[in-house]
């Protein structure tokens, strides 16, 4: 966001940049917001952060030590809140990981009816020697926590704790501090509430490093109360948005002359609006076909599930009043619940410069700049869609319903040693006739589901999984039986008498062998940047046996001497692996070998005391 290129296409941040700690700095806490959520993208933040190392998400995704070890180091210091009913689905069968963000992961609803739509990270940094200030960083996003591709616009500030209330950042302080209370089920847990309280009060005071060129800064808030905010409409107008409607579009340009009204939004939600409303624009453009990608995202009716959309992402909505230019960010479609009744919840962010430095709304949308893969909206004819529109909000009246159910996934072991799963609810869940319910444990996959017209206070049973693969995700698909219309997607529940072993089984089903175990150890213990250069260059499945040695190496024994020497940290981590890989009645395991676990009782006679950290 510098000089009069804000809206360039060509300056891009990803995700990796935007968590990326400053130079002598890691991470300590962060918190995000999202309306969608993939785990696949969530296992990968964790490994990311932590190694830096892999050449692209699949290639990560492709190595089940990194995901673990991140997980393991990061995963109690990252909340993340998104709609309850919009984790994307995995008929198929999930990742046995999504088990270690059952705490990490909280699902949510907008407390006035619409859609938890905001799109935020916050983060708190602290120096690698302990010693010095913390430093922070927001991120305002138009785009999910998904894997898509799309056009998308993103503001990253870095900042530091201040002496006093900063008030400009009021709006962010109250997103965090109420996001433990809309968890409409399950309780949030203690550990991502203590993660909000935390960051908002650093929010409290901090005070941001100013782009070129810019100078104020104001946030805002909808959907938390009945003030509902909308940007300041000065004498030219700029609206990026993939999903508008004629109120909202109306309001905006009701004072601006057409011929100063830009408009950039997506073909199929343009060809929707009344002429009269894309009259009160006079530049009305779409992204060329050529630079389009796809996404999904919500529709303006709350009815609408997850769809496949093409290429723009970003909102962003431009005004000239006087001699400044006002840029406004941040999740906020161009839509009646996000900028008239408020009854989405979305953040905004409003960056204020001099329009001689910043340049014109129509400067923004020249040629020379994000013009050049724009091209101008013919209106045409949409096919009716009025019976599938409707089979949509059915289903997703259905959905909120299922979220504020209170679902308790409820585990019992049988006698083959596998875990019957039978799911319950606080409210009575009735479907109505024409929806079908099929729900299914998520690892597992679809084809180990059933088939449900009611979920009550008696516990049903729903399958039956390994230890390894119980979670307390639940698979979901909704069918209306009248147009065929479908929607999968996954659904938290509270997990009741879950084995304390669940854990310990799913790390052995990852570190499987006594090479595994040794890499495993080395990537403890080893440099990280080198360990996990060696780990993704082994390639898929997370082996690579022969890159670090056998145990009798120097390299490791070293590394643990190494290690006894400074805080003992890493080998408290050894200590709990061992513990969950060691058959508790005879202190051995198939995985860890003889020699090491009796090298290993003499390093324990002298660990140092473990210090405590902040999950």
């Amino acid at each position: 966001m510098t000089n009069k290129t804000a809206l360039d296409p060509e300056n891009r941040a990803l995700y990796g940049e935007i968590l990326r700690a400053p130079a002598g700095y890691e991470l300590d806490q962060a918190l995000a917001t999202t309306y969608t959520l993939d785990f696949e993208t969530a296992l990968v933040i964790p490994a990311t952060l932590a190694f830096h190392a892999a050449e692209s998400r699949q290639q990560t995704l492709d190595t089940p030590l990194a995901l673990l070890e991140g997980l393991e180091r990061l995963a109690k210091r990252i909340a993340i809140f998104c709609e309850a009913g919009r984790i994307k689905a995995m008929p198929s069968g999930a990742n046995r990981l999504t088990a270690l963000l059952e705490d990490t992961v909280t699902e949510v609803i907008a407390p006035r009816g619409g859609a938890f739509h905001p799109k935020l990270w916050a983060l708190r940094f602290k120096p690698v020697t302990g010693k010095g200030p913390a430093r922070l960083r927001i991120a305002l996003l138009s785009r999910n926590l998904t894997a898509d591709t799309s056009w998308d616009l993103s503001l990253c500030l870095d900042g530091q704790l201040g002496q006093s209330i900063n008030t400009a950042n009021d709006p962010l302080v109250a997103l965090l501090l109420a996001l433990p209370n809309l968890a409409p089920g399950r309780k949030t847990p203690q550990r991502a509430s203590q993660i909000a309280e935390n960051l908002a009060a650093d929010l409290a005071t901090a005070i941001w490093e100013h782009p070129e060129h810019i100078r104020k800064i104001s946030f805002a808030v909808n959907g938390l109360s009945e003030r509902v905010w909308h940007p300041r409409i000065g004498n030219t107008l700029g609206v990026i948005s993939p999903f508008v409607t004629d109120a909202a579009l109306l309001k905006l340009g009701h004072k601006v002359s057409p011929k100063d009204a830009y408009l950039l939004g997506r073909g199929e939600e343009l060809a929707k609006l009344k002429s009269d409303t894309l009259q009160t624009f006079g530049n009305v453009m779409i992204l060329d076909e050529l630079a389009e990608t796809e996404d999904g995202d919500e529709t303006e009716d709350q009815g609408r599930s997850v769809v496949p959309s093409r290429g723009l992402h970003a909102k962003a909505f431009l005004t000239e009043r006087y001699s400044s230019t006002e840029i406004t960010l941040g999740s906020g479609n161009a839509t009646t619940a996000a900028l008239i009744n408020g009854s989405n919840v979305e953040v905004f962010a409003t960056l204020s410069g001099y329009t001689r430095d910043l340049g014109t709304v129509q400067q923004q949308l020249s040629e020379g700049r994000l013009g050049r893969y724009l091209c101008e909206f013919s209106p045409y004819e949409l096919p009716d869609s009025d019976k599938e529109d409707a089979a949509e909000k059915r289903l997703d009246g259905v959905r909120r319903q299922l979220a504020e159910a209170g679902l308790k996934l409820s585990c019992y072991e049988d006698n083959e040693g596998r875990i019957e799963l039978s799911l319950s609810a606080k409210v009575l869940v009735e479907l109505s006739d024409g929806i079908k319910l099929h729900v299914w444990p998520l690892v597992t996959g679809q084809k180990n589901g059933t088939i449900l017209s009611t979920i009550t206070k008696k516990p049903k049973l729903i399958g039956r999984a390994a230890l390894k693969d119980v979670t307390r995700w639940l698979g979901v698909e909704l069918q209306d039986a009248a147009t065929g219309f479908k929607t999968v997607y996954t659904l938290g529940t509270d997990l009741i008498d879950l084995p304390e072993t669940r854990t310990a089984e799913i790390l052995r089903s990852i570190i499987e062998n006594q090479d595994a175990f040794l890499n495993y150890l080395r990537l403890l213990l080893g440099d990280v940047s080198d360990a996990a250069k060696a780990l993704f260059a082994a390639g898929s499945g997370g082996t690579f046996s022969g890159i670090f040695g056998s145990m009798q190496d120097a390299p490791l024994l070293e590394d643990m001497v190494k290690a006894l020497s400074g805080d003992g940290r890493q080998l408290h981590d050894i200590e709990r692996l061992i513990e969950r890989l060691t058959n508790p009645e005879t202190g051995k395991s198939d995985v860890i070998p003889e020699d090491f676990l009796t090298l290993w009782e003499t390093f324990r006679t002298v660990l140092p005391k473990e210090r405590s950290r902040r999950d």
